[in-house]
């Protein structure tokens, strides 16, 4: 018995088809759920040179293996594609309940490819699966779909993934919105489902979730949940959501401020943890979690199921905004239209940054929170100058100048911290297989906000590149962020819900094995150590305020550090993976072998 349901669903639009086959254990094994085996699906048929918004391009939702059970922080449900935005492979992952509910449906994971005839959703339970007309949900916003979609099929509990007009209009940073208030965000994952005449995937499932060893998994998570108790004296996360970072990253000197030219926003006060508690009306918490991070929000006539910190720093003080309230209503309005807060945000900071050095007049400028919201509205509609914002900052910057403080990687615009206050962030940027990413790495946690000295390179590309194997473990084995959870417990869990036997060794090696999948597809669409850079801006300006006052984060040192990073991470000068490598973590020959030919 094991927590596996043990079918996939594998839909084509384009002939509506509809089939299921049995989930590959061989490939669970390899690369557990989630994250992992969304990447291995993804790749079993897909030209890694694949145009996007092609056919051929696919959409792969997966569940964790250990979703639906008792196990706490462990319902979440990954969405991997190829990325309109940057290029690379893209996944990502989302909380809720979506992801428990898949499994109740009887699917361990759904394979979409073609493209519908018409607006379409996909209706899915474990009675049926249908491709149903979705005409009568063109053109509105996330809310309305999923308002609408619940009273006309008739059931408050469907969980439901939408795209609105900004999905529909293909805009390249669009997101998809689960259960309203919970996003895909990164990557354009929207506007792959738009591409598809996509418009919202429903899910409803009654079947039961099975372990491996239902008594052993009863004993050892409630001993490790107990143990790992997570309570608002002893955790900030529980208390004030992930708001609480404002403070932290003020006073650390990175929090991103006028399109990060500065590190510390005078209004910081205004729009930090305190400030959003304040007007939090309720909390909510993921399906099996304690932690409950979701914040529900009212300040004024603006509401939202958040804000989380990235919104809050790339929405705000990136943008000169210290309105609590405008804040809010950012994030209402670019969940509701289906944008990714963190790459509307930055795209608006480079234009308005633009504006004020007189490179070109985008009409906005720092502070100005109604012209933001205005903005928002024109980029998801692509109206007048919202057409041009839509390419985002990376292809503004191409044409108009200032690449320099276009702050993105690959195309995908960078979070909310700085990485001259906390070097190993670079490192952790330019490497993660999406783009300007911090959620492969997070080595500010032990670096800015930890022991380590967050100004030095020594030991960093080691730090980055095993925290991104047990990272990228923890979200294909599938467990939250939030949690801090090693390896070994990791293991065990997993072990219990699935089966077999998961040492530390083997779940860091699993971790390690998924990273480096993802960079083959990567450099098999033709990167390489050429797109692995930040923006100009860190290497030639330097912050004169806080902790890295004074601090040059220079390009010769990362550059350095790069190298060691390669190195430990086996890969060539150039940062491809070597193929003694690939062998080494038992990547499937049939991989290895089309990675040769194409290097």
């Amino acid at each position: 018995m094991t927590s596996l349901m043990g079918k996939i669903l594998k839909v084509d639009l384009s002939s509506a088809s509809i089939e299921k086959y049995d989930t590959p254990t061989e490939w669970v094994d390899l690369y557990t759920g989630q994250k992992g085996l969304g990447t291995r699906i993804f790749m079993e048929d897909t030209d890694p040179g694949v145009e996007p918004f092609s056919e051929a391009n696919k959409v792969v939702l997966t569940a964790s293996i250990m979703g639906g059970t008792i196990v706490a922080c462990s319902a979440k449900l990954a969405m991997t594609t190829k990325s309109p935005l940057s290029g690379t492979i893209s996944d990502g992952s989302v909380g809720g309940h979506t992801g428990a509910e898949l499994k109740y449906a009887g699917f361990d994971a759904v394979d979409i490819r073609g493209k519908a005839a018409s607006l379409s959703y996909l209706y899915i339970t474990d009675k049926k699966v249908e491709i149903r007309d979705a005409s009568f949900l063109k053109g509105l916003g996330t809310f309305d779909v999923d308002t609408k979609l619940k009273e006309t099929i008739g059931d408050s509990d469907l969980k439901i993934l939408a795209i609105g007009p900004a999905g529909e209009n293909l805009i390249p940073f669009s997101c998809v919105s689960s259960e309203k208030y919970r996003q895909l965000g990164r990557g354009g994952m929207a506007a792959v489902m738009g591409s598809k005449n996509l418009k919202a995937i429903v899910i409803r499932g009654k079947l039961d979730v099975r372990a491996s060893d239902i008594q052993a998994l009863l004993k050892y998570t409630k001993e490790v949940t107990e143990r790992d108790e997570v309570t608002s004296e002893e955790n900030e996360i529980y208390d004030l959501g992930t708001t609480c970072l404002i403070d932290y990253s003020q006073n650390s000197g990175l929090l991103p401020t006028h399109n990060f030219q500065q590190g510390r926003f005078k209004d910081s006060k205004k729009i930090n943890g305190q400030a959003f508690k304040d007007v939090r009306k309720n909390k909510k918490g993921c399906f099996s979690c304690g932690i409950a991070c979701g914040n529900y929000v009212v300040d004024g006539t603006s509401s939202v199921e958040g804000p989380e910190y990235e919104t809050i720093a790339i929405g705000g003080s990136s943008l000169g905004i210290g309105e609590r309230a405008k804040i809010i209503e950012f994030n209402s309005v670019c969940d509701d239209l289906g944008l990714d807060t963190i790459s509307t945000g930055g795209t608006i900071a480079y234009m308005m940054e633009a504006t004020e050095k007189g490179i070109h007049d985008f009409g906005i400028r720092f502070g100005e929170a109604e012209a933001v919201i205005e903005m928002v509205n024109r980029i998801a509609r692509k109206e007048g100058i919202g057409a041009e914002a839509a390419m985002g900052s990376r292809a503004l910057s191409k044409k108009y100048g200032g690449e320099e403080f276009a702050i993105q990687v690959k195309g995908l615009e960078l979070p909310g911290y700085d990485p001259r206050g906390s070097w190993s962030m670079g490192l952790a940027y330019v490497t993660a297989p999406r783009g300007g990413c911090h959620m492969s790495s997070y080595p500010i946690a032990v670096e800015a906000w930890g022991t380590l000295d967050p100004f030095t390179f020594e030991g960093k590309g080691k730090l980055v590149a095993d925290m991104q194997n047990s990272q990228f473990a923890k979200f294909s084995m599938g467990v939250c962020d939030f949690w801090p959870i090693n390896d070994e417990t990791l293991g065990g869990l997993f072990e219990k819900t699935y089966g077999g036997v998961w040492p530390a060794d083997r779940v860091y090696k699993t971790g390690e094995r998924i990273f480096n999948l993802q960079r083959m597809f990567n450099i098999m669409a033709g990167f390489d150590r050429k797109e692995d850079r930040l923006p100009d801006r860190f290497h030639k300006e330097i912050l004169k305020e806080g902790p890295p006052k004074d601090k040059a984060y220079t390009k010769e040192a990362f550059d350095k550090a790069m190298d060691e990073y390669y190195a430990y991470r086996g890969w060539d000068e150039r940062g491809r993976p070597t193929a003694a490598k690939l062998e080494e973590l038992g990547i499937e020959p049939k991989f290895i072998e089309a990675y040769k030919k194409a290097l």
